[in-house]
């Protein structure tokens, strides 16, 4: 309720833009509170007569989730015409104007564009800015998934895959010291050094131990010669002594007779 001059007419006279900047102040805090989270921006974009018209804009953003989009389509409308209906809120915004009468005439509010989270999908558009990444809803949001997730066994489980949002899919392959792989998708496979050196180390160890065991049966064996020549001399002795006998009779039927003589 002021005054309409002709000034008004021009919105980057300085009459206009001070009333624009005083206007664009109040509503901004009036239509953040509606929802902080989504709000951007409030424009006046024309000032008419009767007393002074200022036709403005407020606008929201669809955020890239489901529950918001939600709140934007269904509550925020009844929202906000209450904030901006309230006597206390009009007489604030009546004190920055020198206590001017502030009356709202419309709200109106758009059609939707986005209905639900499905219709944000194209404004995601992964494959634009990813090399080989696609959109996935996943908990009431879209998300850019890479080809590392899309397909787990990309590195056929021997590596690691990274996601190189230029180039693509990279896999860091796996490497010890017994297998190793390699290749683009670590497709390739060949034994490490140290597969071999156990594979000889083993062998030599296998060798190693037969030779011992050799030698044993050969030491076991002779030892058990050894006894047997010691048991022999017994009945070579018992030999002896049987020949001594026969011997020792001899001997004394040879002086029997020579005494007898």
């Amino acid at each position: 309720m002021r005054e309409f001059e002709t000034e008004y007419e021009n919105m980057n006279s300085s009459k206009s833009q001070i009333l624009i900047k005083t206007l664009i102040k109040e509503l901004s805090a009036l239509c953040r509170r509606a929802d902080p989270h989504n709000y951007k921006d409030v424009k006046v974009i024309n000032l008419k007569p009767g007393s002074i018209v200022a036709e403005s804009i407020a606008e929201y953003t669809y955020p890239n989730n489901a529950s918001q989009i939600d709140f934007l389509n269904n509550e925020l409308e009844p929202i906000l015409r209450n904030i901006l209906n309230n006597t206390d809120n009009l007489m604030i915004i009546s004190q920055a104007f020198e206590n001017v009468r502030i009356q709202v005439t419309n709200i109106t509010f758009q059609p939707m564009e986005i209905r639900n989270i499905a219709d944000l999908r194209s404004f995601v558009a992964c494959r634009l800015g990813f090399a080989n990444y696609t959109e996935e809803l996943s908990d009431g949001s879209w998300k850019c998934v890479g080809p590392c997730k899309q397909y787990p066994d990309y590195c056929h489980r021997h590596g690691e895959c990274f996601n190189n949002v230029q180039s693509g899919p990279i896999c860091l392959c796996y490497e010890s010291s017994l297998e190793q792989y390699d290749g683009p998708q670590c497709e390739r496979f060949r034994r490490g050094r140290g597969f071999y050196a156990a594979v000889f180390g083993a062998l030599g160890a296998g060798i190693l131990l037969i030779l011992v065991l050799i030698v044993v049966i050969v030491v076991l064996q002779r030892k058990c010669g050894g006894r047997w020549n010691i048991d022999k001399p017994p009945a070579r002795r018992l030999m002896s002594l049987k020949e001594d006998f026969f011997d020792f009779t001899q001997r004394g039927m040879l002086i029997s007779a020579s005494m007898s003589q």
